[in-house]
């Protein structure tokens, strides 16, 4: 299986992050930049610095590299020690890169995404690898996310045959990765824009219903800074988020995600993966730029402890 106890698998991007020092501005209104910097991010690049940090050896595999994002993305992983072998380079292709500008309450990104799934659903290009199941087997746990098609269920059905627990993230209950997930991540940001119908505590506790009505894993719709919504089984439980002084919310959500695999490879039960990943995700959002710092083991149980 290689040197490796965690497997992640999906979207991995390369960053420029502007931190305001005020609130973001309206059109033709000067802002002032407080930081400006550069590193990795997406749904498995995001994750991937903070399950390093907690000791795990991670190996990940996700979308093409292009000759904008190749060298900077893997010699930052290689930096932290995660497996990035497996990223192939396509030297005729820009790379997935984005701009995101932060205030103290907001994120604003600006990438090439609708572009690159547009290149797959209507011209049928492919700019992500196919997992190898030699990657996977007999890993503690896994994460998967459910955006690259029919790979994307592959890695899930990898996952599933060779009896690894995996996290997902933001999609709907009837997706065939989500039935086969042992943890589903959603975000409220996430259920807002996809799934708008939903949106109301109500809606979302009835939403929490219908994955659990669809898979065993354990279902979970995080509040951000508000009450995060989770069950298992058909009963809902909620718990309110860590009160804390924000610096940025940016890649609280993979964190959180990360803090759940690493959960399941410790064999934590659902409430000690639940509440480490909610103070994980809390101490992510006392940092910032994140990936260049990101939670302990110490800050999280700090923070548990609070």
């Amino acid at each position: 299986m290689g040197n490796h106890d965690i497997y992640i698998y999906g979207m991995i991007t390369y960053t420029t992050a502007l931190l305001l020092r005020g609130e973001f501005p309206k059109a033709d209104v000067y802002s002032e930049v407080k930081e400006k910097h550069f590193f990795t991010g997406g749904e498995t690049g995001g994750a991937a610095p903070t399950l390093a940090s907690l000791g795990c050896k991670v190996k990940m595999d996700g979308n093409h590299m292009g000759y904008n994002t190749d060298a900077p993305v893997k010699k930052f992983y290689e930096s932290i020690g995660v497996d990035v072998s497996r990223l192939h380079f396509d030297p005729d292709y820009a790379g997935v890169d984005e701009i995101i500008i932060i205030d103290k309450n907001t994120r604003t990104t600006f990438g090439p995404f609708a572009a690159y799934f547009e290149d797959y659903y209507q011209k049928g290009i492919i700019r992500w690898n196919t997992p190898v199941e030699d990657d996977i087997k007999n890993v503690k746990a896994a994460g998967i996310d459910p955006f690259f098609g029919e790979e994307a269920k592959l890695a899930a059905r990898y996952c599933h045959e060779n009896k690894v627990p995996f996290v997902t993230i933001d999609e709907r209950p009837t997706h065939d990765v989500c039935k086969l997930a042992s943890i589903i991540a959603v975000s409220s940001d996430w259920v807002r824009d996809q799934m708008p119908d939903y949106n109301s505590n109500e809606g979302k506790i009835e939403l929490l219903k219908m994955y659990m009505a669809e898979s065993n894993a354990l279902a979970v719709i995080t509040g951000g800074g508000g009450t995060t919504l989770y069950g298992k089984n058909g009963e809902v439980k909620k718990v309110n988020a860590h009160k804390i002084d924000t610096i940025s919310t940016l890649g609280a959500g993979d964190t959180f995600k990360a803090a759940c695999i690493y959960g399941l490879s410790q064999k934590m039960n659902d409430e000690e993966i639940i509440k480490f990943a909610m103070a994980c995700a809390a101490v992510a959002c006392t940092k910032f730029p994140l990936p260049l710092n990101p939670p302990t083991l110490a800050e999280i149980k700090a923070m548990q402890n609070n």
